[in-house]
């Protein structure tokens, strides 16, 4: 099978757009913005994990089970933060439930992280 005309042509864009020496300068400019960002970021996950862990050691929860009921709420408020409407909202609402329900997670605990950390109740 022969190549395509085109070919030698991609090759040499790909190897010019990956370069190392143009993407160090393209990194380093990002670099400050992707800091900040990851520290706010980092700085919500763990403000959501301690409430998450606070629920879940009054009910006296084994904490081999921790690392699941964090997972769900980390999506249900991601869920919030990025959908734009409330049906959309309700919706992944009930498939995080589901999703987790039937991974073996007790429904009066996701209940209770529900009441803790649904915000955006805005429609």
């Amino acid at each position: 099978m022969s190549e395509p005309p085109w070919l030698d042509d991609a090759i040499e864009q790909y190897k010019r757009k990956l370069h190392h020496v143009r993407l160090h300068g393209v990194y380093s400019a990002l670099i400050p913005t992707i800091l900040d960002k990851t520290a706010i970021a980092q700085s919500l996950n763990h403000r959501i994990k301690m409430k998450t862990k606070a629920v879940l050691d009054k009910e006296g929860i084994l904490s081999d089970f921790h690392p699941s009921y964090y997972d769900y709420a980390l999506a249900l408020d991601k869920s919030q933060r990025t959908m734009k409407f409330m049906v959309d909202r309700i919706r992944e609402h009930q498939i995080l439930r589901e999703r987790w329900e039937t991974r073996g997670l007790d429904p009066a605990i996701l209940d209770k992280l529900d009441k803790l950390l649904i915000w955006n109740k805005t429609p």
